[in-house]
């Protein structure tokens, strides 16, 4: 039997030949900027990046938009409802992004009847969860400036496939992302930026 972190969860399920596979699943691309879904929206598709990346986020009091986290491909976002009505988001693309969109009563159905998709399934939560851990630790443990620094050097190193072509993380976000995923602030990350290699924001959109 394939497993599935190898072939990827939609070439497993057309292996089993998964009743309805077609009518749930459907393929998208979105271009750079589009909103898949806003905060007003509980009710979400699940959605699986293949190539591309999309930041989530949600708004602050004041109406000020902010993002916690990137999803880049092989990950899996949405679905709102399953955590409740106080919890919301939106999921706006940050280049040409493709995505495998999922409805969640096949997806639940899948996880409910299919071990090898559950326990799948519970691994990408967990690494979800590590990821969000890792970076609330940083912000507990590290200087602002640190922090700054740690997560451009991370993106760095951090190549996606969008357009055909491959492009470094870094280059997609903005100086208001990297303080928003530091818990700094947009001139702090300016400065620190602009001091990296001494070169104008090495590719970083203003």
């Amino acid at each position: 039997m394939p497993k599935i972190s190898e072939i990827g969860l939609y070439n497993y399920l057309a292996w089993k030949q998964v009743p309805g596979l077609r009518e749930n699943v459907k393929l998208i691309t979105v271009k750079k900027g589009k909103q898949l879904y806003d905060t007003a929206q509980k009710y979400t598709d699940i959605y699986e990046i293949l190539s591309g990346a999309v930041k989530l986020g949600g708004i602050s009091g004041k109406g000020k938009e902010y993002i916690y986290e990137l999803v880049t491909p092989g990950e899996f976002f949405g679905n709102l409802a399953m955590l409740g009505d106080t919890f919301c988001e939106f999921g706006k693309a940050i280049v040409v992004t493709q995505l495998r969109v999922y409805k969640p009563a096949f997806f639940k159905h899948l996880m409910t009847h299919d071990p090898e998709v559950a326990a799948w399934c519970f691994e990408k939560i967990v690494y979800r969860w590590n990821k969000t851990e890792s970076m609330l630790a940083n912000i507990r443990s590290y200087e602002p400036r640190e922090r700054i620094q740690m997560l451009y050097n991370e993106l760095q190193k951090k190549t996606i496939i969008a357009s055909n072509r491959e492009i470094i993380l870094h280059r997609l976000i903005t100086l208001q992302d990297i303080a928003d995923l530091t818990g700094t602030t947009r001139q702090l990350a300016a400065e620190i930026i602009n001091t990296i290699g001494s070169s104008p924001l090495t590719g970083l959109q203003l």
